[in-house]
């Protein structure tokens, strides 16, 4: 807080840390192979796919015959099962039982050449559309959409028409046909994940878009990949066999199972069936043992999804602001509007000429009901104006530069760096994938430039000054392992882990019991005394205002309806707002009786009422406050919306006065 306007203070007692929480002993690992396990269906895929596997990497080891010996003497001829030839012999005498062994070689080799293609071109396409979204997104879908719809065997066959035939070339259009698939699969999650508050975290934290989609979405794709590609695998196996069979794929004298079945379908009737089992039983049992093991996966996996709104659109055209910057202030917002699309044209102001100031080591506490703007201020002034909203007027500086029009790469140098965030859900912000030491040093690598071994020494720092009890051990645990109080204080070191000047607090203690939210309201207070940071502290609880904050902005319908020392704000309020919301506090009623409300709520931005958008809910309105928007006036020190603020007296205890809703 700054020296003016505080006074002098004993340094705070020591946090009560919470009690230490043992690492859990079920974790997800053990838990998915515990569920692998004890699923039958599961077991007899992976034992399958690992002799499969050892017959693709060492069939010498388990075949028992040269798979393209010939033996044409008689006996040898289409040979039924026997102690020499476990599945007897083909036209040729060559040994089935080798053949199917060596088979699994191109069956893996299949796999490899189309799943490479269709994973190295459909997960990059997808996460770069999802991510991007807008025209761009439409455009690939359309595109995607259309070789979705082709039958794979005839882009196969184009690609071999083009090329040669052969069993790679084939398999180079089976990958492009699956990829297709992969595109599908990683846009959905894409879209998904980036809404998540640990993503928005991220960009907060200044991470660069390329690092987000490596280190947030794909590891969170990668479940879902692995059941795709299981069950895809099984129908390329089938794909490539299909196109063998046909004399397209392997050469006709391979050991492929395709070709096994080619040269079988035309002797079985007169030969016996059986010259068609060896081959089609190895079909039919990699292709059930895959699609099993990808449906066994994805039911050990169990995974829940959740989704929270922060898609950021590229501001454009955003007018000047009208008002001059104060040329002492660390944050300086000016004239800021906002708006979003809706149906048939019609627009929505969110915010409209917002303005506010923040000085370096002072705390200014923004306040007012839900919808009110709080938060979207803050967003907009980071560059962060979720879409497809976008700013259309005014101006933001920090720390004397103008970062209105900012790029993401530069917004990326400074976020993190020294704009910090605590957000208000403590465990929705924490990457589920990732171990908390590693989300800690992550920022501090980026724009630190440490090493990993001092980041992680500093993250382990960061967590003891925190009040994290036993850091070192805390680092390589989980989210979910930490409750919500602990989890607060993971997102605060994050928040504070490259020592920004300005710390933006939006709710930090709203998800948290009372002890915890004291606790957490302290911990700040003692570390912007240390390094004299400029606080935003954004909450609808006027206790926590009241305790922590030097100045206070009153916001209602997207504007800024007075601004004044905390002194003045819960002493002598000047809107009727302010004096609505002080009079359903509990402290300021000696007890009995239900407490005040204020009547309605605030209106749908499409409906903004015409003048003071506080009319219909205010007890003190008139005819004046409804024939235009009032202008934003100073007086004294302060600034106040309201056209009757010289007639009406708060003076008095809040208790005595008329409040919202009940003139």
């Amino acid at each position: 807080m700054t020296t003016e306007t505080s006074p002098t203070v004993e340094a705070p007692a020591p946090l009560a840390p919470e009690a230490p929480i043992e690492p859990a002993v079920d974790s997800p690992r053990r838990r998915f192979w515990r569920r692998m396990l004890r699923n039958p269906l599961a077991v007899f895929s992976m034992l399958w796919f690992l002799v499969l596997l050892v017959a693709w990497v060492a069939p010498d080891l388990i075949a028992t015959h040269d798979p393209f010996k010939q033996d044409v003497t008689l006996q040898r001829l289409f040979e039924t099962p026997s102690a020499d030839h476990w599945l007897g012999t083909d036209q040729f005498g060559r040994d089935h039982y080798s053949r199917v062994i060596y088979g699994a070689g191109f069956a893996f080799r299949s796999i490899l050449i189309a799943m490479s293609i269709a994973v190295g071109v459909g997960v990059p396409i997808g996460l770069f559309s999802g991510w991007k979204g807008g025209r761009f997104d439409r455009a690939v879908m359309w595109v995607n959409d259309v070789l979705f719809s082709l039958p794979i065997v005839l882009l196969a066959m184009a690609v071999i028409i083009v090329l040669t035939p052969s069993l790679t070339n084939a398999m180079i259009g089976v990958g492009i046909a699956m990829s297709t698939r992969f595109v599908r699969l990683t846009r959905a999650v894409t879209l998904a994940e980036k809404e998540e508050l640990y993503v928005d975290a991220a960009r907060i934290t200044g991470i660069s878009t390329p690092r987000i989609l490596g280190r947030y979405i794909v590891p969170n794709l990668l479940p879902s990949l692995v059941i795709q590609a299981a069950i895809i695998s099984g129908a390329i196996i089938l794909i490539g066999a299909t196109l063998s069979f046909l004399g397209i794929g392997a050469n006709l004298d391979d050991p492929d199972w395709g070709v096994m079945l080619n040269r079988s379908q035309s002797i079985f009737r007169q030969e016996g069936v059986w010259q068609i089992v060896p081959a089609g039983m190895a079909l039919v049992l990699t292709v059930l043992s895959f699609n099993l093991l990808g449906d066994a996966i994805r039911d050990a996996l169990g995974r829940d999804a959740s989704n929270n709104a922060l898609t950021v659109t590229k501001r454009v055209s955003v007018a000047a602001a009208q008002t001059e910057h104060s040329p002492d202030a660390l944050l300086s917002i000016r004239d800021m509007d906002v708006e979003f699309p809706g149906q048939a044209g019609q627009i929505s102001e969110i915010l409209n000429g917002v303005s506010l100031d923040l000085r370096a080591g002072e705390t200014l506490g923004v306040v007012g009901e839900s919808g009110s703007g709080k938060s979207m201020t803050m967003l907009s002034a980071l560059g962060l104006t979720p879409a497809p909203g976008r700013m259309t007027r005014g101006s933001v500086r920090f720390d004397g530069r103008d970062v209105t029009n900012l790029s993401e790469a530069e917004w990326a140098k400074i976020r993190g760096k020294e704009i910090g965030v605590i957000f208000q859900e403590p465990i929705a912000v924490l990457n589920p994938a990732i171990k908390v030491g590693a989300q800690i040093a992550e920022p501090l690598r980026i724009h630190m430039g440490m090493s990993k071994a001092d980041a992680r020494e500093r993250a382990a720092e960061l967590l003891a000054e925190v009040r994290v009890p036993d850091p070192v051990r805390r680092l390589d645990q989980y989210p979910h392992e930490f409750s919500g109080g602990m989890a607060q204080r993971v997102g605060i070191a994050m928040a504070l882990a490259c020592e920004p000047k300005l710390l933006i607090a939006d709710e930090p203690s709203t998800a948290l019991d009372v002890t915890v939210q004291g606790q957490i309201l302290d911990l700040i207070s003692e570390v912007q005394e240390r390094r004299q940071m400029g606080v935003i502290l954004i909450t609808h609880d006027l206790g926590v205002i009241a305790e922590a904050a030097d100045r206070v902005l009153v916001m209602y319908g997207g504007q800024v309806v007075e601004t004044a020392s905390a002194h003045d704000v819960f002493l002598h309020p000047r809107h009727p707002y302010s004096h609505a919301l002080l009079e359903t506090m509990p402290q300021n009623h000696d007890g009995g009786g239900d407490l005040p409300v204020i009547d309605g709520m605030v209106p749908s931005a499409t409906a903004w009422p015409s003048g003071c958008r506080f009319a219909p809910r205010c007890g003190f309105a008139t005819d004046a406050c409804v024939s235009a928007i009032p202008p934003l006036e100073r007086v004294d020190n302060d600034l106040v919306r309201c056209v009757r603020h010289s007639e009406i007296t708060f003076g008095q205890p809040v208790a005595d006065q008329p409040v919202g809703g009940t003139a």
